[in-house]
């Protein structure tokens, strides 16, 4: 399925089942997009770059030549619910090497769709003859 690596649907209303969180670890070559539906993720990274999500929120991590980071779970607003969606990109062979990025994107900037009682938050690419988010590798 390449490029597609893993798509890991989280979530638990046990904070014992994800305050301990994803501290530092290394990615390299890949980039990560986490959308989350309930709680909060505060990122660090080795670059030096630093955020939190929320519901809606999205963030997208290109680790490129190499990224150090952690990923820390906060409770949700309700002081329990987690929940996301985290996807894994392969990068092509000629930006497997390309400077690692870090960007954290609010829900106001992520474009929606709306039709016949359902939603679609659009991340990246094309729909609808509107262009949205695109994340550029290689460049701050």
């Amino acid at each position: 399925f390449d490029p597609f690596l893993l798509l890991d649907h989280f979530g638990s209303d046990n904070p014992k089942d994800y305050l301990p969180g994803f501290p530092w670890h290394p990615h390299r070559g890949i980039e990560t997009v986490t959308y989350l539906l309930a709680g909060k993720v505060a990122h660090g990274d080795s670059m030096g770059k630093k955020g939190i999500i929320g519901p809606g929120d999205a963030q997208w991590m290109t680790a490129g030549s190499g990224i150090i980071h952690q990923e820390m779970p906060e409770p949700g607003a309700d002081g329990k619910l987690m929940e996301g969606f985290q996807l894994w990109v392969n990068l092509p062979a000629a930006l497997k090497m390309t400077e690692p990025r870090y960007r954290a994107v609010e829900a106001g900037e992520i474009p929606r769709f709306k039709q016949d009682g359902c939603e679609l938050a659009i991340l990246a690419g094309e729909f609808d003859a509107g262009t949205f988010i695109k994340q550029k590798t290689g460049g701050a």
